[in-house]
């Protein structure tokens, strides 16, 4: 059966009751007792089998995926984003030029009283995936075929075709280049990944596709040390990213530790495995990965990191749509790793158990 049709019809179903009436949140995994609902009763035809858990997981992005692919909106939030950037950009010249004005009056007059130090060239700092690029199709295929995910030949593949730029980041690059600021695109790909990147800014015909604007993943968890470097060299008009880790505020991956429920068997059996001598461990081990211990929720969303990167952004709130340029990614992102540490390495029932319990719901009031 077609492939996009199955997704559609999958998606449609996954409301219902009939898509996961074993899940249980409280628990962290589907319920042993199937649903009493009549309709569960009836046979089932191809189009309407039940997702196995890691379907469901993965296909719950598939409304994400499809806004950024499909939507007036996203496109309008792009170029949104994209003529904020530029905005700074003129007014950044502008003020540029009035300083330029005075140093050459004080300069004439031989004033000492002003300082003489030499301004420091503009530029723009900005993110390239889903910031400059759109991830969406690789999503997409990630989405066919989970498995990928953990396979680098996906990506690499990827990244070496890529060419779908966002909405307005071409036009934008291009009339900060004319207007003698500097870029510097700062991503969180890989050294391996450099040659392809600088081919890519090449090929798209962007500005600086050469090494030193070009700065990668330097292994330190974060951005900060080339937001510093470049900060002292440049005047930094504005950044741009998808990520509040793009940012210089601190707001990098913070990530919850990973808490489980223990009960009375895990007892009995770690005890019972702690009398066997040198083996231990490797017992203990293989305990684990035959019965997965449901996580401990509760305990683990009392320390949800979002909360942290929430009141950073709190804290910087008027810089936001002026020196701090955020655009649109509900496809990915630390805002959902922030939930556990090594999120997507958790088992997929444990994943869904945990996006559920950490919603908000109203809560009605009986009359």
């Amino acid at each position: 059966m077609n492939r996009i049709r199955q997704i559609c019809l999958n998606s449609i179903l996954a409301g219902s009751l009939l898509l996961f009436p074993f899940f249980d949140a409280q628990a962290g995994g589907f319920a042993s007792q199937p649903s009493t609902h009549p309709e569960a009763k009836a046979p089932l035809q191809e189009e309407t089998q039940y997702l196995t858990a890691s379907q469901l997981a993965e296909e719950e992005n598939l409304l994400a995926i499809l806004w950024v692919q499909r939507s007036a909106e996203f496109r309008g939030l792009s170029y949104q984003a994209y003529n904020l950037a530029a905005t700074e950009v003129d007014k950044a010249i502008a003020q540029r030029k009035e300083k330029e004005k005075a140093l050459q009056k004080a300069k004439a007059k031989d004033n000492p009283s002003i300082q003489q130090e030499p301004l420091r060239p503009l530029a723009v700092v900005l993110d390239i995936d889903d910031t400059i690029v759109c991830h969406a199709s690789l999503e997409v295929y990630y989405l066919e075929h989970p498995e990928a995910k953990a396979n680098y030949n996906a990506w690499e593949q990827w990244i070496s075709q890529h060419n779908q730029l966002l909405p307005g980041a071409g036009d934008f690059l291009k009339y900060t280049d004319r207007h003698g600021v500097q870029i510097f695109y700062v991503t969180g790909r890989g050294p391996q990944d450099k040659k392809v990147t600088e081919e890519f800014i090449r090929k798209a015909g962007l500005p600086f596709p050469d090494e030193s604007h070009l700065l990668m993943n330097d292994r330190s968890g974060g951005k900060m040390n080339h937001f510093a470097k470049l900060a002292r060299r440049y005047d930094i008009i504005c950044y741009l990213g998808d990520n509040v880790a793009d940012f210089p505020i601190g707001a990098n991956r913070d990530e919850n530790e990973i808490k489980y429920q223990k009960t009375a068997e895990d007892k009995s059996q770690n005890d019972s495995v702690s009398n066997r001598g040198k083996s231990n461990d490797a017992e203990q081990n293989d305990i684990k990965s035959k019965r997965p211990m449901p996580l401990d929720i509760q305990a683990m969303l009392k320390h949800d990191k979002n909360v942290k990167r929430n009141r950073i952004i709190d804290a910087h709130k008027e810089s936001f749509g002026t020196r701090f340029i955020l655009l649109p990614n509900p496809m990915y992102g630390d805002w959902e790793n922030n939930l556990a540490k090594k999120f997507r390495r958790l088992p997929a029932e444990q994943r869904i158990a945990l996006r559920k319990a950490a919603l908000k719901s109203f809560e009605k009031k009986e009359k």
